[in-house]
């Protein structure tokens, strides 16, 4: 069931909110005035190293997976495979994340309807991380120790850093490798 708004729009935080609550986790939001699409426009209010993303993937079985990596790292698409045992893995399409994650594009929390969780082990270095908080203009922060309890992820090192980029680092996507 989905918090909604008067008008008819799904309040994605509300439901994370609820979701947490119920699980007896600590957290909070950091709400922003726009949507947060880079690291950049995150690390306004957080610390970039302290920022994991989300990513919702589809493996070569059609089967959905979470990698959970840090902001300013990305998915290592080989990585990932070989812990796997599977041909190939790629980033969901929109319409995917909706349908697997149960959250949009933008804002996909590690707690959500995907039970395949992959966590990079450098996001455990601190005692809490900063990840997506359920609409495109949250960020949650949740303590480190609550992800691996709640989701009992399979810890490995499964991010890569990326090449330099003269732009800005993208924190909702990630690029294949």
């Amino acid at each position: 069931m989905h918090a909604t708004e008067s008008d008819g729009q799904i309040r994605y935080g509300e439901q994370l909110r609820a979701t947490l609550t119920s699980m007896h986790l600590w957290f909070r939001f950091i709400e922003f005035d726009e949507p947060v699409k880079t690291v950049a426009q995150a690390a306004r209010k957080v610390q970039a190293e302290k920022i994991a993303k989300s990513i919702v993937m589809i493996d070569s079985n059609g089967e959905p997976l979470l990698a959970i990596v840090p902001a300013l790292s990305m998915a290592s698409h080989r990585k990932l495979k070989g812990l796997l045992n599977v041909r190939d893995v790629r980033l969901a399409s929109a319409q995917e994340v909706l349908q697997h994650s149960g959250y949009p594009v933008g804002g996909v929390p590690p707690f959500n309807k995907i039970k395949r969780v992959l966590l990079d082990q450098r996001v455990l270095r601190d005692e809490t991380a900063v990840v997506g908080g359920g609409d495109i203009n949250k960020l949650l922060e949740i303590r480190t120790k609550d992800i691996i309890t709640a989701l009992n992820p399979k810890v490995a090192d499964i991010s890569k850093n990326p090449p330099p980029q003269p732009q800005e680092g993208r924190l909702r996507s990630d690029s294949p490798a």
